[in-house]
């Protein structure tokens, strides 16, 4: 797997290929959409499996052109994943400073984190993998990447939800459970943060972000 960046941050221009950071699966490629053509695929994605597979309400859904996109896509960082030239997942990532988060910071209780927010938050959403790669290293590889681009961003707390059942998961990689949540569209859920440069809880529970963080942070350290 390649991940290619170019991102604007507080620090310039950066670009950066993630192999030089960490271990993947090799299988997919993933990158933050660039094209209007990339976006409609991840919206044509989204209908497939929140609408048609999963049935689940949302009233952005265009079931003329099976399409779903909502306002947060407007200043979105959307990452898609490829494999054999076929999108195959996707998330979408929103920094708190450029974004209309909408009712969001309230449902996700962003502001228990103090002067962090608004400009060192984010909020992560709509992770979405085709029905035949769930179980597969994709899931993995996409949160790796989010990790990555949080930690160039300059991102100490991400927030986002999860279904009750997957709690378990994402608890492993590093994310903390600070409340019960009932989406408007979704229903129940669990309200996620994850603590970005807390190395030491990284550390302590073995999380695979650990190693990128490390990783990022040695070769910064060395360039410099």
């Amino acid at each position: 797997m390649t991940i290619n960046f170019k991102l604007s941050s507080a620090e310039g221009d950066i670009q950066m290929e993630a192999d030089n950071y960490y271990q993947s699966s090799n299988l997919f490629k993933i990158k933050i959409a660039e094209t209007a053509d990339e976006k409609e695929q991840v919206f044509n994605l989204r209908y497939q499996v929140y609408i048609e597979e999963q049935g689940r309400p949302s009233h952005y859904a265009d079931h003329k052109y099976k399409r779903l996109e909502d306002p947060l896509d407007d200043s979105a960082n959307i990452f898609v994943a490829y494999q054999n030239e076929q999108l195959v997942g996707t998330l979408r990532n929103n920094l708190a400073t450029n974004s209309n988060l909408e009712y969001y910071p309230q449902l996700y209780q962003m502001d228990t984190v103090g002067n962090a927010y608004p400009q060192y938050t984010s909020m992560s959403s709509k992770l979405i993998i085709k029905k035949e790669l769930r179980g597969s290293p994709l899931f993995l590889d996409l949160k790796l990447t989010l990790y990555q681009y949080l930690l160039i961003q300059g991102i100490k707390f991400d927030f986002g939800e999860c279904d009750i059942a997957l709690t378990y998961f994402y608890r492993k990689l590093g994310y903390q459970q600070i409340g019960r949540l009932y989406h408007p569209e979704y229903g129940e859920g669990e309200i996620l943060r994850l603590s970005v440069q807390n190395l030491n809880h990284l550390e302590r529970i073995n999380s695979p972000f650990q190693h990128i963080h490390k990783s990022l942070f040695h070769l910064t350290n060395n360039e410099a």
